[in-house]
């Protein structure tokens, strides 16, 4: 059963551009039994019967996006790290059967994926490899920013012995460490990413979904670039709503990578929702 305690936000991410809260707040896994980068995370061994390895996620909340300079967009974004310790098969993730589901909204995919890996949308975890998806998906229409109290990453990995599918539920929490409560998390200094947008991505290769409204959410917010396909040359992410108590993602500097790399279709193909 789901614990929520909601913080409200002073004012808005969109309209301060920058400006800080007083409230610190996270988006915790509703088994939380890991931590990465500073954050709690939910970490499951796969295959369950029979485990070789294991998926951790995480979320840093909230932020915006904009690619190419374009209109920004809300989008909440959500880490999965796959781990093969031990399969001699590699595994393989693909980034377009990730869903992120809102009570009330259904599910959509991502519309923005990045990774250490070039082949996006497709990840091939060889045995004792561990790579990162990062998903960034955009918010449904009427849904506030500021005011999320929860939503599932439904995830799946495809194993030699099987596909793995399972769904990963977070709550919206306040950092009690804020109010001096040694018990809270505690997670260190806020994020770094504020306006105007950085210009880097932990990962090194960005891949844009053109046919993301195919999965998209009951009720999509119009996001205003066009309905044709293309292949930006930069992605720019803003800092995470809430001034969450956390440390950089791999905790410490942000890689200055730059730009984008890959672009729709990539190595894996347009594809679609399977």
């Amino acid at each position: 059963m789901r614990s929520l305690l909601v913080v409200p936000m002073i004012g808005s991410m969109i309209a301060a551009l920058g400006c800080a809260s007083s409230d610190r707040y996270v988006y915790a896994p509703e088994t939380t039994n890991a931590s990465q980068a500073g954050l709690p995370a939910s970490r499951t061994l796969i295959p369950p019967e029979r485990p070789e390895g294991s998926v951790q996620v995480t979320s840093s909340g909230v932020t915006q996006m904009s690619p190419d300079g374009r209109q920004a967009i809300d989008v909440i974004h959500v880490r999965m790290v796959v781990s093969n310790d031990g399969d001699a098969t590699p595994w393989r993730v693909d980034s377009r059967n990730q869903l992120l589901e809102i009570p009330g909204q259904g599910r959509a995919r991502s519309l923005f994926s990045n990774s250490d890996l070039r082949t996006l949308p497709i990840l091939t975890i060889g045995q004792g490899q561990q790579h990162e998806l990062d998903l960034f998906f955009p918010l449904p229409q009427g849904v506030d920013a500021g005011h999320l109290p929860q939503f599932d990453l439904v995830w799946q990995v495809d194993t030699a012995a099987r596909t793995v599918a399972s769904r990963t539920a977070f709550d919206r929490e306040q950092d009690v460490a804020t109010a001096g409560d040694a018990g809270g998390y505690g997670y260190g200094a806020p994020y770094a990413y504020g306006y105007p947008y950085d210009d880097a991505w932990d990962g090194a290769f960005w891949w844009y979904d053109p046919f993301w409204g195919d999965v998209a959410w009951i009720h999509p917010r119009p996001i205003g670039w066009g309905h044709h396909p293309w292949r930006p040359s930069h992605v720019a992410v803003g800092r995470f709503s809430g001034h969450y108590r956390g440390g950089f993602v791999h905790g410490g500097g942000m890689a200055r990578g730059g730009g984008f790399h890959g672009g729709h279709g990539g190595h894996g193909g347009h594809g679609g929702h399977r």
